[in-house]
């Protein structure tokens, strides 16, 4: 039996293709765009995570055929307060059906890990101190970098600012980088060059969101 998800999701679709790789076949991805300014910068984004314009886009689709919905907006959830939680439990409310944030898959799966992790932020170092506040299991990290990007442009050309980075020399055998982050098409290469494994919050969200809706 094919199951619904609900995605809403900044209006830029860079990243489209990122989730649906994660599906399986009986998963279908309807997904919901609201405006957004493509801006990295906390100011603005903090003024975009707007639940009610999130939620006539979600209203846009056939919303009553929905099994869940999940919220991508990693940045905005870490810079307004508590936002994560909040827009759980309104699109749970309202509709009546599971919802899960990006950023509160991701930090349950690093509050849940053992082994060591390095963990790269693509924002700034004020988002990436506020979302490293929100993890409580900090004995699993061994570092934690920022790239400071500054649209969801440059965020494309992820690949090649972590080939910057000393990656040989992170004490771990996995390596996460936060955001809505397209890692996919560079995942193997990866694995061969510095014999490390990497995870991303679309590819974390994905898996919560099949593993509730199998449970």
């Amino acid at each position: 039996m094919k199951k619904y998800i609900g995605m809403a999701w900044p209006s830029d679709g860079l990243n489209d293709s990122e989730y649906w790789r994660y599906l399986p076949k009986n998963y279908e991805l309807l997904i919901s765009r609201y405006r957004v300014s493509g801006s990295l910068k906390p100011e603005i984004i903090k003024k975009e995570g707007n639940l009610n314009t999130i939620s006539k886009s979600i209203e846009s689709l056939n919303y009553k055929k929905l099994d869940i919905i999940i919220l991508c907006d990693f940045a905005c959830s870490v810079v307004n307060l508590n936002y994560h939680k909040r827009s759980e439990l309104y699109f749970n409310n309202k509709f009546n059906i599971p919802c899960i944030n990006i950023l509160s898959a991701t930090i349950n799966f690093i509050n849940k890990r053992r082994k060591k992790i390095s963990i790269i932020s693509p924002y700034n170092r004020k988002i990436t101190k506020k979302f490293a506040k929100l993890i409580q299991n900090h004995n699993s990290i061994s570092s934690i970098d920022y790239l400071s990007l500054n649209s969801e442009i440059e965020i494309e050309g992820i690949e090649r600012k972590l080939k910057a980075l000393k990656l040989p020399n992170k004490q771990n055998d996995l390596l996460f980088v936060g955001g809505g982050i397209s890692i996919s098409n560079f995942l193997r290469k990866f694995k061969e060059n510095y014999g490390i494994h990497i995870y991303s919050s679309p590819f974390i969200l994905i898996k919560n969101t099949i593993k509730t809706l199998d449970e």
